[in-house]
């Protein structure tokens, strides 16, 4: 795995971690596993394009990857249409955990533009 996306899993795990525990100690049980259910999704997406990308500079079968593109977005919508019937899973929550991706990513930018402007390792 390439260490940019390392360290953007890292923040994505990070940040899940801690609003899932953020709403367990407040008591909100429903609220937090929902919320996991959407950072997990979003970790899930960012692994899976990370490794599309490296098949497609690999200059592996394009039509495979295409293939398991289609698939994961059925079950991608299969899940959330059996999510939202059950009684405890929560969207806000689930849209929370989603979110956490774009927090993700702005500290993942400003680590690298750390990085860059005062050329650290």
């Amino acid at each position: 795995m390439n260490p940019s996306l390392k360290l953007l899993v890292a923040f994505q795990v990070g940040l899940g971690a801690l609003m899932v525990g953020g709403a367990s100690i407040m008591g909100y049980p429903h609220l937090a596993a929902s919320i996991a259910i959407g950072a997990g999704v979003m970790l899930a997406n960012l692994l899976f394009l990370g490794w599309v990308w490296g098949r497609l500079f690999a200059k592996k079968s394009i039509a495979w990857t295409s293939i398991l593109i289609v698939i994961k977005y059925a079950v991608l919508l299969g899940s959330i249409f059996f999510l939202v019937q059950t009684d405890w899973f929560n969207p806000l929550g689930a849209g929370l955990g989603i979110a956490s991706f774009t927090l993700a990513a702005l500290g993942y930018a400003a680590v690298y533009y750390t990085k860059e402007k005062f050329h650290f390792g």
